[in-house]
């Protein structure tokens, strides 16, 4: 055992790339919502690119340190402590048997990641350690994280970084493909395009339900259920837009205006109650090549910067001196 709960945080729960293949079963993919925090924080660590990680939403948890254990945070601004000590969201932390870990309330953004060497040990589930919590399943007994839970780590050695996570630029345009249903919308594009809409307080894991301009769809708002995929816009009977999320419903039987850009998921899944976002439209040639070199940045490092705060490396000096001058 490396980490145990203290205190869980507001929605904690153990999450991988994600559960794929199983939809027609119906089984949502989940996985972690910000693809790009958690492969970095994997990355950073020298992990599996599967490796599971814990994502924490809005406020964060705290831990004791059962065993030594090398972990590093990426993703939403949460302020991190090592023993009440300031510590830098996206560095390689090394933690020692007995230290506390917490993260407080994020200042900006809504969700982080914590890796750990390793990655964090958990029984699959239809091949995929991510929880769904809506159907119990996966992750750490198919649930949030609670005080008392003990979490295993795959372990591994890894050098305090000479590299950190740079932080992430922001906007609030999210860019859109068109839908399935997207004809039925061409009359009454002006508000889609031409408003904000902010987020409402009933966004979660499933999908983003948001304020604005009403959108009227030509023919009505119900389709036959068709399958769902991450990033689809529905327009329901109301005109408000319900954008689907990794928790999502696998079938859904509402007009669909738009689909996210996969390049600006992560940017969506970092906004939180009260944010403002605008759509704008390109087309899937583009929307694919956005993807591929948000892919590429990822997997060149692009996303890395040199690290100039060598505080942890004055931590551990520091408790091995403590721990000397005991004996």
């Amino acid at each position: 055992m490396a980490l145990k709960v203290k205190n869980p945080g507001l929605f904690t729960t153990v999450q991988d790339r994600g559960r794929y293949g199983h939809q027609a079963e119906g089984f949502s993919p989940a996985g972690a919502m910000d693809y790009r925090a958690y492969m970095l924080a994997n990355r950073i660590l020298g992990n599996d690119p599967n490796a599971a990680v814990l994502e924490m939403t809005l406020h964060g948890a705290s831990f004791e340190v059962l065993d030594d254990v090398i972990v590093a945070a990426a993703g939403a601004q949460m302020p991190m402590q090592v023993d009440g000590e300031d510590v830098e969201v996206g560095t390689v932390v090394p933690l020692e048997k007995g230290e506390t870990l917490s993260f407080g309330a994020a200042s900006t953004g809504a969700r982080t990641y914590l890796a750990a060497a390793g990655g964090f040990n958990v029984q699959p589930v239809l091949g995929s350690a991510s929880t769904h919590t809506r159907s119990g399943i996966g992750g750490f007994e198919g649930r949030t994280l609670k005080a008392g839970d003990r979490l295993k780590t795959g372990g591994g050695s890894v050098a305090p970084g000479i590299t950190k996570i740079k932080d992430f630029d922001t906007d609030d345009i999210i860019r859109v493909i068109p839908g399935q249903q997207f004809d039925r919308f061409k009359e009454n594009l002006e508000p889609f395009y031409g408003t904000g809409y902010a987020l409402t307080k009933d966004c979660d894991r499933m999908g983003f339900r948001l304020d604005g301009a009403v959108i009227e769809a030509a023919g009505g708002h119900d389709v036959l259920s068709e399958p769902t995929q991450l990033g689809s816009i529905q327009i329901p009977k109301d005109g408000k837009p319900i954008i689907l999320l990794n928790d999502r419903q696998t079938a859904g039987g509402y007009a669909r205006i738009a689909t996210v850009a996969l390049a600006d998921i992560p940017k969506l899944v970092q906004k939180r109650q009260g944010d403002e976002i605008y759509f704008k439209e390109i087309d899937v040639e583009a929307a694919a090549e956005l993807f591929k070199k948000e892919m590429e940045k990822i997997d060149s490092g692009g996303y890395f910067e040199p690290n100039s705060n060598f505080a942890s490396h004055r931590r551990q000096l520091s408790r091995k001196i403590e721990r000397i001058m005991k004996r």
